[in-house]
């Protein structure tokens, strides 16, 4: 029954929803690579599916250390296995243990909640009377107009004024923002943004810089309401429209307000993303803006504290729940959830503030405890897979596909979250040649390249299958392009007899 429940979901959903994509991932078919396992009709029996692995492989095996493994999700037999059991780095593909474990412990329905909460014991001619807490839970969805919408019960609630303090609780996780082994070039870029208890759009500012119409004289930056920006110093001068060696610098502190400057030429517009490094400072700015906006007096002052034990509610925000969260992690491969998760599982699990230490145990531990992982030699440093110091073999990676395939519980959300090949995340442009038949979570970093997830055979058979690629910076292509023809000759396997 489980088959066929599934079967249901990774082919009639994927590869019958459409039948005019079925027919252009024919005709793509026909002009995309490889051409000798297209002219194929089929790959019969283990010993040609073997022969076919072999021969993509060592095409590629003196440039790399290469696992393979594929195995029958119906059956449970092993169809092809290559260095399964050597440890090798996942980059995002370790996304898979952190989003199976996440639905395991929280459940798909779990939601982070904000909330706005008080030790006062009454309201008086519109004063609070006492302190406001704002408790940051981690949620990496959370928006500034969340936050606003937030607020905004203060005013239903009457509340013009607050006697004491306003605190900002950010003790859900610790102060140790980027994961270990996190390259310093990535820190300056939204993708590697910090992973802390205040997540406000993903910790990334966009916005917009344009020339002046006369060379010489200021440009102009341009924001989105959707955002908080804090004063943002222009110190950018427009130059004349054949420059060349131009570029905007931004300030890292945000001690002072945003400072950008540099220079840029006529005629052009840059899109800029600030990547919010000073947390703090910038939680504290957003919060004064904020309660300025709601003219909300504050006679304290708003700083940093930890929430008292039964304070009463005055509003709360709630995330959407874990399984879009996922969704939105593993098609999209989005770093900043997949840290969020894995310091939320730390906090939860050992009852201490979320870190990357208690994040590592609670994923190990979960998926040891539930999906009988082998642990030994599996280095999960940031759930995300930034790190090059992870550490996973491809047959700890297939534990994990092989349970949350048989476990609907946490599986069927996991399976439907994965990316679909030619059909959208990060599986959008790849194997248009055999759209909608694969499901699988990607990875790159510098020098790796990964693949794991679920494959539809020629004969309606699911396959579970990791590829993964520990190789040279320069091969990134080539590596991708092997892992779609496996791929490609997985759909065309059937069994003898």
């Amino acid at each position: 029954m489980r088959f066929v429940y599934l079967f249901v979901i990774l082919w009639m959903i994927c590869c019958l929803a459409d039948p005019v994509i079925a027919k252009r991932s024919h005709k793509s078919a026909a002009v995309s690579k490889p051409r000798a396992i297209t002219s194929q009709p089929a790959v019969y029996g283990i010993g040609q599916l073997a022969n076919q692995l072999n021969y993509l492989v060592s095409e590629n095996s003196s440039t790399a250390d290469i696992g393979v493994y594929v195995k029958s999700m119906k059956f449970g037999d092993q169809l092809y296995a290559r260095n399964i059991n050597q440890p090798l780095t996942p980059a995002s593909t370790l996304k898979v243990l952190t989003a199976e474990a996440a639905l395991i412990f929280l459940k798909p329905e779990y939601r982070f909640s904000t909330q706005l909460l008080t030790d006062a014991k009454s309201v008086k001619n519109g004063v609070l009377q006492g302190n406001l807490y704002v408790v940051l839970s981690g949620d990496p969805s959370l928006t500034y107009n969340d936050l606003v919408d937030l607020m905004m019960n203060l005013r239903t609630q009457q509340i013009q004024a607050v006697a004491g303090n306003v605190y900002i609780d950010n003790t859900a996780y610790d102060q140790s923002f980027y994961g270990p082994g996190w390259e310093w070039k990535d820190k300056s870029y939204c993708y590697a943004a910090p992973i802390s208890a205040s997540i406000i759009n993903h910790n990334c500012l966009p916005f917009k810089v344009l020339p002046s119409k006369v060379p010489g004289q200021t440009a102009q930056v341009e924001t989105s309401p959707k955002f908080f920006y804090p004063t943002i110093k222009n110190y950018v001068v427009t130059k004349a429209s054949r420059t060349r060696a131009c570029s905007v610098h931004l300030s890292p502190s945000l001690s002072s307000g945003l400072e950008i400057d540099g220079c840029m030429p006529k005629g052009s517009t840059w899109g800029v993303s600030y990547v919010v490094t000073d947390v703090p400072e910038y939680n504290r700015a957003l919060f004064k803006s904020v309660l300025k906006q709601l003219s909300v007096r504050v006679y304290g002052t708003v700083t940093f504290g930890t929430a008292p034990e039964n304070p009463s509610l005055i509003g709360m925000h709630a995330s959407k729940p874990l399984s879009e969260l996922i969704s939105e992690m593993l098609k999209k491969s989005d770093n900043v959830i997949a840290g969020a998760l894995f310091k939320k599982l730390g906090q939860l699990y050992t009852r201490h503030p979320g870190s990357w230490e208690n994040g590592s145990l609670a994923v190990s531990q979960i998926l040891s405890r539930h999906a009988g992982l082998n642990t030994s030699g599996l280095r999960i440093l940031d759930g995300s897979g930034l790190s090059s110091y992870n550490l996973a073999t491809p047959a700890q990676m297939m534990q994990v596909l092989d349970y949350a395939y048989h476990h609907p519980s946490s599986g069927d959300a996991f399976i439907a979250a994965l990316p679909i090949a030619g059909v959208d995340g990060t599986l959008k442009h790849r194997m248009g040649n055999i759209a909608r038949k694969v499901r699988a979570k990607t990875g790159t970093i510098s020098g790796v390249v990964s693949l794991a997830g679920y494959v539809v055979t020629a004969d309606k058979e699911v396959l579970a299958f990791v590829i993964m690629i520990n190789g040279s910076k320069g091969f990134t292509w080539k590596y991708k392009e092997m892992e779609d023809n496996i791929a490609t000759a997985l759909t065309r396997y059937k069994r003898m007899g």
